[in-house]
């Protein structure tokens, strides 16, 4: 049962790294920014591979929930509060345009992956909610985004059950199937010439000069110009400058048999601690719930928690929903210092770029990082990378 229900019928289809291999770049880290890094390099007539510990999307990419969220892990508010209203407003128009370049590669490479557009909803169980809600909405309308206040009684009757006092619908929102969406941008960039290699860890990262990358994993060795890292959580591990800078932070997850539609669209309650949407199979996906145990919901383990996970069945009970668990899975994600992506050069790694970071919003922003580090690597520039520079910390 902790089979990842994005992944239950998914296995490793390309080999693993056996030998010692040349490329102009070398991308680590198989899940949405490597992978789309990737394509678009590709797509560029750049000579590419891709390492990856596990099989692709087997991390967070397929572990999480298959929202297409605007915005960052704060409310719009509160990002304004904390970034001033024109770096907020442009930071939240990158997930808008993250959103189309994935709706435009799932249209022209035919990818089946579920993809449906519409919106999400954000919950108000609490007067401080409703008022960060009411808040965000009018500076969302006020900087030209969509986002309309629902009341209580404009809200599906197993929300008001459960509690829930006014939302807000943001119709620019989808959702998909995660690990088919990573793994159709996988098949893509391979389709263009890039060469693929999973069940390859990598033990060693030389990137102290451009031109002369090196890095080592247990069956061989790749030779490169430039190495794009993109292992999020993991990042650590192979570049030090990260190590106090991404933090490992565990989500819960379930997905239930089919059930009666009880919602129409990706919904986010309790300060996005908790979040569920209904998929074309009517199956409930349930996951977050970290904030139950916040020190204790760290670190690189993909720990099932019984304890978190009853609370969840119970909050599904209390919304109508009692058809059976199915799947119970976790994730890990790379939180960030500042809850912001960290996208584009290293400091002190010359030979590498980096897209890490992405603090539960991988889906929000990562697909558009990979394609911002391919321009890096092409042009020496992007403004994306500008937004999210690594280097903001040094």
């Amino acid at each position: 049962m902790s089979t990842p229900y994005w992944l239950e019928h998914l296995s490793p289809s390309c080999p693993s790294l056996a030998t010692t291999v040349e490329a102009d770049v070398v991308v680590i880290g198989g899940g949405l920014c490597g992978t789309s890094a990737a394509y678009h390099l590709a797509e560029a007539g750049v000579d590419v591979v891709l390492v990856e510990a596990r099989s692709l999307s087997e991390s967070a990419s397929g572990r999480n929930a298959g929202f297409l969220l605007q915005g960052t892990a704060e409310r719009y508010n509160r990002a304004v509060e904390l970034m001033g209203r024109d770096r907020a407003r442009r930071i939240h128009q990158w997930s808008i345009e993250n959103h189309v370049r994935m709706a435009e590669v799932i249209h022209r490479e035919q990818i089946d992956c579920a993809y449906q557009r519409r919106g999400s909803l954000q919950l108000a169980g609490s007067a401080l909610e409703e008022q960060e809600l009411v808040e965000s909405a009018e500076l969302l309308v006020a900087d030209g985004f969509e986002a309309t206040l629902l009341s209580a009684a404009d809200l599906p009757a197993s929300l008001q059950t459960a509690g829930f006092t006014m939302g807000v619908h943001l119709p620019a929102d989808g959702e998909l199937h995660p690990a088919r969406f990573v793994r159709g941008v996988g098949q893509a960039a391979q389709a263009l010439g890039a060469r693929f290699y999973e069940r390859s860890r990598v033990t060693r990262l030389d990137a102290a000069s451009t031109g002369e990358v090196r890095l080592t994993t247990d069956g061989g060795e790749v030779h490169a110009a430039m190495a794009i890292v993109a292992t999020n959580a993991r990042a650590g591990d192979l570049l030090p400058y990260f190590a106090d800078k991404v933090d490992p932070v565990r989500g819960q997850m379930l997905a239930t048999a089919p059930c009666p539609p009880l919602f129409d669209c990706p919904i986010y309650a309790n300060h996005g601690y908790d979040y569920w949407r209904q998929d074309e199979h009517n199956r409930v996906v349930l996951g977050g719930w970290r904030n139950l145990d916040p020190e204790g919901e760290v670190g690189h383990e993909e720990t099932v928690r019984e304890d978190i996970q009853a609370k969840m069945v119970a909050f599904l009970a209390s919304m109508g929903v009692h058809a059976p668990v199915t799947h119970r899975w976790a994730g890990i994600m790379g939180f960030s210092r500042d809850g912001l992506p960290m996208v584009g050069p290293v400091p002190g790694s010359p030979g590498a770029l980096a897209g890490v970071g992405f603090t539960g919003h991988g889906f929000g922003f990562a697909f558009l990082a990979g394609k911002a580090l391919a321009a890096q690597v092409l042009e020496g520039e992007h403004g994306f990378c500008t937004d999210f520079d690594p280097r903001r910390f040094s």
